[in-house]
């Protein structure tokens, strides 16, 4: 299947303002046999998404006073291991935030257990409202991402890039937005290091956003596609994760990452970061409002450097469940996050809004929104590692940490993630 990835274009005109949108009628929640509407999401609360969603949701129960609502935080790893199961059961939200990709949304799509949305798409008009490269995300066949019927509605972008404490960077002489190589930032890390300092804080999943960064150092378009959609094929001792997996274990031999990173968390991660224990930090947007609520010093942002290609996409999916009671309800909801008022609230909350008409002046925005127009300028966005094949994800995390860990060579390391892939690609 081959499939064009072009970047989400829409991120310049959302900077300029271009897209002015008018407010679209909710559709009649007619034909609901229960007045309890149940949502779910995991964006956590110092996020702009759970800021501009809420807000929705408030205006949602002020249109609905006649319905309960019942909000249900979850976590990315609850979705992530139980999905499936609670989708195929009577314990199915009518609403929640999911993940995309072919393993997960993919997978759930072939199995029926998400509603097909053309129908909700073409009465509300997000087909015309969100540009196709951003449906790309919500889009499945055969449970394969990147067209055929909609399936989920994503209302955001983001990036996986690295953060960095400028106050002890400057201190030891660098600047991170001098940095415009592998071979740039390795001497950063050599240079904390001989300061007695450990460069990066990484952990659990960090550690898999990390690996695929620096494999696509040595990538494009078309080793994406090939990847991603199997437009090609996919040779796992390549140039790409040669480089990244001996990157890994020489950076840890080297001290650049503590040998410690396998057994810790995220959270232990984020808090080496924000305590400014450790001066760069991989991570994604999703941890913008972590950081700058954490944060008691001068911080920032780059991709990669050197990089073509980065991690991000469109932001994870709103899904129906198929056994959802109240679907009707469920789609009046989306369309109010996909509304001026919600993504502005998402922009001025130093989000990525895909339809934002204002973006304000927040400070985490300053900081985050340029580099997403720069990969999408470039049509730079390479996806997620884990998007591929049903089940990637706790390979990939597996092998990365025992690599980190010092249990398996880079060798076995692209051996244990590329026979999980070859083996189950359709």
């Amino acid at each position: 299947m081959k499939v064009s990835k072009r970047g989400l274009r829409v991120a310049a005109a959302v900077a300029a303002g271009a897209l002015t949108l008018g407010t679209l009628s909710g559709c009649a929640a007619g034909g609901n046999d229960s007045k309890t509407f149940t949502v779910w999401w995991y964006s956590g609360e110092d996020t702009a998404q759970y800021i501009a969603w809420t807000e929705a949701l408030d205006e949602f129960k002020a249109a609905h006073p006649d319905v309960t609502v019942n909000f249900e935080f979850k976590t990315w790893e609850q979705i992530e291991k139980s999905g499936n199961s609670i989708l195929d059961s009577d314990k199915a939200p009518d609403l929640s935030e999911w993940n995309k990709g072919n393993g997960t949304a993919g997978a759930a799509s072939q199995a029926g257990l998400l509603l097909n949305l053309e129908d909700y798409a073409a009465e509300y008009g997000w087909t015309d409202l969100l540009p196709a490269s951003a449906q790309q995300v919500g889009r499945y066949t055969d449970g394969l991402m990147g067209n055929g019927d909609l399936y989920g509605v994503p209302t955001y972008g983001e990036y996986v890039g690295w953060f960095y404490n400028a106050d002890v960077l400057s201190a030891n002489g660098i600047d991170a937005t001098a940095l415009k190589s592998q071979a740039d930032l390795e001497a950063a890390f050599a240079k904390l290091v001989a300061a007695g300092i450990t460069p990066i804080a990484a952990a659990d999943y960090m550690l898999v956003h990390l690996a695929y960064n620096l494999t696509l150092n040595k990538a494009d378009n078309d080793w994406v596609n090939a990847y991603q959609f199997f437009d090609g094929e996919v040779d796992f001792n390549d140039a790409a994760f040669t480089q990244a997996s001996e990157q890994i274990q020489s950076w840890t031999q080297k001290g650049y990452i503590a040998s410690s990173a396998s057994g810790a968390t995220a959270d232990d991660a984020v808090a080496a970061f924000t305590s400014g224990t450790s001066p760069f930090m991989p991570g994604g947007t999703w941890l913008d409002g972590t950081v700058a609520g954490a944060a008691k010093f001068t911080w920032g942002k780059i991709l990669n450097p050197g990089n073509a290609v980065s991690t991000g996409s469109a932001g994870n999916i709103w899904v129906i469940p198929a056994k959802g009671k109240n679907p009707d309800l469920a789609a009046e909801f989306i369309n109010l996050t996909l509304q001026p008022k919600a993504q502005n609230t998402m922009a001025n909350n130093g989000g990525l809004p895909l339809l934002a008409t204002e973006l304000g002046d927040n400070p985490t925005t300053a900081i985050t929104l340029p580099l997403f127009q720069q990969l999408v300028a470039d049509n730079g966005l390479g996806f997620y590692p884990d998007w591929p094949v049903s089940g990637y994800y706790d390979i990939l995390k597996a092998a990365v940490i025992d690599l980190v860990a010092g249990n398996t060579t880079p060798a076995q390391y692209r051996e244990a993630i590329g026979s999980y892939y070859e083996e189950n690609k359709p």
